[in-house]
């Protein structure tokens, strides 16, 4: 009792703090690019040991300064952990700081001190105590210092100091950006500027009626408020039996040679023709295909000159967002190509770019003021400059000016009311600030309504980024760029076809993975043709497994044809129409197949089998199930399916072909057999209506981490040996989040049915750390029977074990008792 009212209160005190930090007026503003010299310390329980930071609370204190005009510049960790590990007064330790500061004005330190509380409520407890100090670098005065304890709810009883931080991150860089606003409110705390020492313009001003000390000056009013976000209400929902398709516009199809401009086809830098009209003859092949969505790359007028030698063609280069491009067509073409695939019962969806503008284009003379202007991106690595400098030197709207915000909302209302499009795609989502994409969401949502697809272009292979991306940008769907790479790992460059179950697995994190847009390919990536080597068979078989996942499948112009290209411009080549490429009927049969399959557009997802060379899942609604086996081996394979999964027939798809499914005279269980490099696909009709009714709940309990759980232990004798791998279970990859051994092991409590990948890692250093080498380790949690304990797998650094943990989800008990390979490698 004593354990739940501290956490209470806890929670109390968090609360509050965030909602004074909520009620803050706007930032104070320094100077542009005011540096801040930074060091970060984590004080663990026992004294004289130290830990840096998680990055993602890093990260967050210098987006929060960043919005203050502040520069944060870390000083390295490893420079004054030692010295930090000795002392645990904040002003020495602040001394220490100054000291290594070199030529920056003001200084930051924030120490945490992380406290396991215990269970409550079905979550992990865990008390964030956070103190920040700030302090001019030349001032005689005492630092100024806050301090403040948050309560973090892990869900996990793997997650440990660093999970608990990140939970509270926005706590952390709240509670550092007001003690800057009210230090930097100061005048005697102003860092010297050009205007003389200590001389801010509105921060030396009194404050009076309608000014904000730092903001202003009395001649400039402050900027009204941006409105707060209103309640996400969820995401979009796909329509029935739903296939994107990408038409880069020049590349596709010429249907009006009037309005061609220069050509030059054999430039693979120049335009080649294509336009609107050109769309509108191939709707019918498209509808054909299996297409309901026509994505278009922007159509909108562009600069149309080469810039450095690279071609304008894509569309990307805006300069009128106001104005279709004349190579293209007129707004009437636009609005009659929209009319026609309605007429179709097909969709539209317009791609547009926020982000920047074409260079040297109008608008960069005429706004000037309207760009950021810092120039290129320089380290990618660093969020600021991600958002606030130009992408390969294309000009940076500065979208955090209302003038600029209202000129590119305007333009995207008026495209929804004229045009009547289903949805936009969205670029560069990484280049714009998350509250500019939770705004224009929102607005567009409010306006063309729910149903209307806003469709974020993430490219990175993070699912849980891509997730919480998706949420906190508000978007209805996001790309899912994860699932891409591992599709072409798997069926072109060898990879274990569990990996795909080890990226799946991360749906847990999504908010609507039956939303998510699949892919092999677009136009910023490899053709999938390329990366394959030209092998159509393996093209075949990536397709069967992208169109039979959950999600909307997205095709690339050309993909039915065999196009090919490893880089730009090469991957944006012209399309061509041919009616009897294989690629071309095995995509329609797919995508035929996927229409008529109940499982395959809105099933749960159950994984059977996982193993280095195996992997196998069922997808399953009530009355529909789809299995989906992949063998990459070299001897066949057999999955087990659940028992009152099918009716003891198996459909193959393509042909309708229907067949009994294999059973051992020893087994209750029906199974599927997949042959050596084949990819299996089976469709089951339940045995009676609504009978898999109690696998669906099982599955989606299961698939969200929610069901059953089970004991893992990973044997190993070096206690110099650490653990590491995908989801928060294993550290998300970040080797400062890796598990320690404790008596020989670490032991995991893991979901049934979860597909992990993990490494070894070995600590060279205070955030220092060597990787094993080889591909990762595979880890599948099958189900628990009554008689059996944990799962025991030995590790051991660069060695791995010939025997395996088991990889089949259901095993008959007799086979599981004895030698049988068929349970376990």
């Amino acid at each position: 009792m004593v354990l739940r009212q501290r956490w209470l209160w806890s929670l109390v005190l968090a609360l509050v703090a965030s909602g004074c930090l909520k009620r803050q007026g706007p930032p104070v503003l320094a100077p542009e690019g005011t540096v801040v010299a930074v060091a970060y310390i984590r004080d663990d329980a026992r004294r004289g040991a130290v830990a840096n930071v998680p990055e993602g609370v890093r990260q967050r204190v210098a987006e929060v300064l960043a919005r203050r005009n502040l520069q944060a510049r870390e000083v390295p960790y490893d420079e004054y952990a030692a010295e930090f590990a000795k002392v645990t007064d904040t002003q020495r330790r602040f001394a220490m700081l100054k000291a290594r500061a070199g030529d920056a004005p003001l200084l930051l330190l924030v120490e945490t001190r992380v406290t396991f509380f215990g269970q409550v409520g079905g979550r992990f407890s865990w008390d964030v105590y956070v103190k920040t100090t700030a302090n001019r670098a030349t001032s005689s005065l005492e630092a100024t210092s806050d301090s403040a304890d948050y309560g973090a709810a892990l869900q996990f009883d793997q997650q440990r100091e660093d999970d608990a931080q990140l939970e509270v991150a926005r706590q952390i860089s709240g509670q550092a950006g007001a003690l800057f606003d009210s230090f930097l409110a100061s005048p005697m705390l102003v860092p010297s500027t050009d205007g003389g020492p200590g001389l801010v313009p509105g921060l030396s001003a009194p404050a009076g009626e309608g000014i904000e000390p730092g903001t202003s000056t009395p001649t400039e009013p402050p900027p009204p408020p941006k409105p707060a976000p209103q309640p996400y209400r969820g995401q979009w929902t796909p329509p029935e039996g739903d296939a994107i398709y990408f038409v880069m516009v020049d590349r596709f199809a010429n249907g009006d040679v009037k309005n061609d401009g220069a050509v030059d086809a054999k430039d693979a830098q120049a335009f080649h023709g294509g336009d609107l009209r050109g769309v509108i003859d191939r709707l019918d092949g498209l509808k054909a295909l299996g297409v309901r969505t026509v994505w278009l790359s922007p159509v909108f007028q562009m600069r149309t000159d080469k810039f450095h030698g690279y071609g304008a063609f894509h569309g990307y280069w805006v300069e009128d967002f106001g104005r279709v491009e004349p190579r293209f067509g007129d707004d009437a073409l636009l609005k009659e190509l929209s009319a026609e695939l309605r007429r179709r019962d097909m969709r539209l969806v317009l791609d547009v770019v926020l982000n920047h503008v074409g260079p040297e284009t109008r608008l960069t003379r005429e706004k000037p003021t309207w760009f950021h202007g810092l120039g290129p991106i320089e380290n990618w690595n660093d969020s600021r400059e991600l958002v606030m400098r130009d992408v390969h030197g294309l000009p940076d709207l500065a979208v955090e000016q209302e003038e600029v915000y209202q000129h590119l909302l305007s333009h995207s209302l008026k495209w929804v009311d004229t045009v009547k499009p289903a949805g936009f795609r969205l670029d560069a989502v990484k280049h714009l600030p998350m509250d500019f994409w939770a705004r224009y969401n929102d607005d567009l949502r409010a306006h063309a309504g729910k149903d209307f697809l806003l469709l974020g272009e993430l490219l990175d292979g993070d699912p849980v980024l891509l997730a919480r991306v998706m949420k906190e940008g508000r978007f209805g769907t996001m790309f899912d760029f994860p699932l891409a790479f591992a599709l072409v790992d798997v069926f072109c460059r060898g990879r274990s076809p569990s990996h795909l179950g080890a990226i799946l697995f991360n749906d847990r994190f999504q908010p609507s993975p039956q939303s998510l847009v699949t892919l092999l390919d677009n136009h910023d990536l490899p053709r999938v043709m390329s990366e394959c080597g030209g092998d159509v068979e393996k093209v075949k078989r990536a397709l069967a497994v992208q169109l039979t996942a959950r999600g909307v499948p997205a095709l690339t112009y050309g993909i039915e044809e065999g196009l090919t290209g490893a880089k730009e411009p090469e991957n944006r080549g012209d399309m061509r129409f041919t009616a009897d490429h294989p690629l071309r009927a095995w995509i329609a049969r797919l995508l035929e197949a996927r229409r008529g399959s109940e499982a395959l557009q809105r099933g749960e997802t159950m994984v059977l089998a996982a193993r280095e060379d195996f992997f196998a899942y069922v997808r399953v609604t009530p009355d529909d199930a789809f299995f989906v086996g992949i063998n990459s081996g070299t001897e066949r394979r057999v999955a087990f399916l659940p028992s009152g999964l099918g009716d003891g027939h198996g459909i193959e798809p393509l042909t309708g072909k229907r067949s009994m499914l294999g059973r051992l005279a020893e087994s209750a269980y029906w199974h599927v057999e997949v042959k050596p490099g084949e990819v299996s696909l089976v469709r089951l009709k339940a045995a009676t209506p609504g009978g898999h009714a109690a696998l669906v709940e099982m599955a989606r309990t299961g698939w969200k981490g929610e069901g059953p759980r089970r004991t893992v232990v990973l044997q190993t004798g070096d206690a110099a040996v650490r653990v590491v791998g995908g989801g928060p279970e294993l550290g998300g990859w970040k080797p400062e989040r890796s598990l320690r051994p404790e008596a020989g092991a670490v032991t995991l409590s893991l979901p049934e049915g979860g597909v992990f990948e993990y490494k070894l890692v070995r600590e060279d250093g205070p955030g220092k750390f060597s990787w094993e080498g080889g591909p990762n380790r595979l880890l599948f949690v099958p189900e628990l029977k009554t008689e059996e304990g944990p799962v025991q797998v030995p590790v051991a650094w660069e060695q791995r074990s010939v025997k395996g943990p088991p990889f089949l989800r259901f095993c008959p008990p007799l086979l599981a008792m004895s030698t049988s390979k068929l349970c376990t490698d």
